[in-house]
């Protein structure tokens, strides 16, 4: 699971550097601040800080990140 997470990171993160190099300002900004949160959020780095460690245990962390892989894209629709 932690694999997926990182592609996740990864992917979204070059997505909103992608979106806010080559969409029209007001767009790439929307867009690429939902994906740095997604990028964040999946970041398994992040979750090995110990108040988020103690948040969630494995098994809920592995549900996150398939809910965040879920909704990314229903999230980046509407624009």
């Amino acid at each position: 699971m932690a694999a997926l997470a990182w592609i996740i990171c990864i992917g979204t993160f070059l997505g909103g550097v992608t979106a806010q190099n080559d969409l029209p300002r007001a767009l790439g900004e929307t867009l690429s601040t939902g994906l740095f949160a997604a990028s964040f959020f999946a970041c398994p780095a992040v979750w090995k800080i110990p108040p988020l460690s103690d948040l969630l245990n494995g098994k809920q962390r592995a549900a996150a990140c398939i809910a965040l892989l879920l909704s990314v894209p229903l999230v980046l629709m509407p624009a």
